[in-house]
C-alpha cells in the first residue's frame, strides 16, 4: 500500500527534528530563533515553517509521488491562501493585558478571547509577547480604537481582565 504525502511528510519532519538536535553549532540554530522572534509574528510562525517546508522539501516529495501516480488533486496541487502582508509594528498599537501563561491556556485562546471581544480578525493582531503572568498585544492602528473598553472588565478563564496602552521602555 503507498504511503500518502501526509505520511511521507510526517516522517521527515520526524527526521528534520532527529537532525536538528544533532546539528554540529547549535548556537547557530539559536541565534536564528531569536531573529525569527524578533521578526516573525507569533501567529505567523507555524506557517512560516510550513511554506519553508512546502517550497523547500515538497518538491523532492512531488517529484517522487509523480512517479508513483499520486492523486493530481493533493495538496501540493491546490492552490494556498495568499497570506497577507501584516504591517511592521510602526503602523501598531501596543497594549498591556492581565492575561499570561499563568492562565494555563496557549497565546492563540488570548488572541481568540480579545477578537471575540473586540470584533477584529486574528490578522489584526501582529504581535503577541506572552509573558508569565502578563501579555503584550500589537494591533493594527486602524483597530486599535476601542478594544481597551471592549476588552477590560471581561471574564476570561475566571479573572477579571484589565487592558491598557502599554509604555514605552524610557516611559517607566
Amino acid at each position: 500500500m503507498a504511503e500518502s504525502i501526509n505520511d511521507i511528510r510526517g516522517q521527515k519532519i520526524k527526521e528534520l527534528v532527529e537532525e536538528m538536535k544533532l546539528y554540529k553549532n547549535p548556537q547557530e540554530i539559536e541565534d536564528m530563533r531569536k531573529i525569527m522572534r524578533k521578526n516573525v509574528p507569533l501567529m505567523m510562525r507555524g506557517y512560516l515553517l510550513a511554506y519553508l517546508y512546502v517550497t523547500r522539501t515538497d518538491s523532492k516529495v512531488a517529484n517522487s509521488n509523480a512517479t508513483s501516480n499520486a492523486n493530481p488533486t493533493s495538496s501540493l496541487t491546490k492552490p494556498r491562501k495568499s497570506l497577507t502582508q501584516k504591517p511592521s509594528l510602526e503602523d501598531t498599537t501596543s497594549f498591556y493585558i492581565n492575561i499570561g501563561k499563568a492562565s494555563k491556556s496557549p497565546a492563540r485562546d488570548m488572541v481568540d478571547f480579545i477578537c471575540e471581544k473586540a470584533g477584529l480578525t486574528p490578522d489584526d493582531i501582529v504581535s503577541v509577547v506572552y509573558k508569565p503572568n502578563y501579555s503584550f498585544v500589537s494591533i493594527r492602528n486602524e483597530k486599535a480604537s476601542g478594544v481597551i473598553e471592549a476588552v477590560t472588565g471581561q471574564i476570561y478563564k475566571g479573572r477579571k481582565v484589565r487592558m491598557n496602552y502599554s509604555k514605552d521602555k524610557d516611559e517607566q
